[in-house]
């Protein structure tokens, strides 16, 4: 593999346009477009969730956790007494028309999927027990109880460094 800079006067200022190259589409060339988009997310602190013909626009850090629920994803937030979207004791939901794989993408890096249904918020996650048959019991702030799938226990791990 090579990695070359060519500068581009035709750019907008601030602008960062990256190709991938390659005889063909392999694992590789995937796994690397992957990596990128997950460097473009890290730096994302809020997000635009539509409800009901509206868009609310929520701080990332104060998302919880993202369940599938039919066709629709329940987006949990914790709040405030105040219920300003900041870290604080109250779990509020807001529903969307979304899919979970969709939805990941527009997040940063600190989410991570524990089932076929749902993400989490790593940087709310309080403590991790074993449970029956490989899984995982997810304890997050707010008083958020989730089960971590057998198949997904040892990405979780990986990232929390267990």
């Amino acid at each position: 593999m090579s990695i070359t800079f060519r500068a581009n006067p035709d750019l907008p200022k601030g602008s960062v346009n990256v190709i991938v190259e390659a005889s063909e589409a392999t694992e590789e060339t995937v796994k690397l477009m992957q990596s990128i988009k997950t460097l473009q997310r890290r730096n994302m602190t809020t997000i635009a969730i539509e409800t009901d013909g509206s868009y609310e626009i929520i701080p990332t850090a104060a998302i919880v956790a993202v369940e599938v629920d039919g066709e629709m994803l329940n987006i949990q937030i914790l709040v405030n007494q105040d219920n300003t979207t900041r870290k604080g004791q109250l779990i509020t939901t807001l529903t969307t028309h979304d899919t979970l794989v969709h939805f990941m993408t527009r997040l940063p890096s600190e989410f991570v999927r524990i089932s076929r249904q749902v993400l989490i918020n790593i940087r709310h996650l309080r403590s991790l027990k074993l449970s029956y048959s490989g899984n995982m019991s997810a304890s997050l702030d707010g008083g958020k109880e989730e089960i971590v799938g057998r198949r997904y226990v040892p990405g979780l791990r990986e990232v929390i460094g267990a």
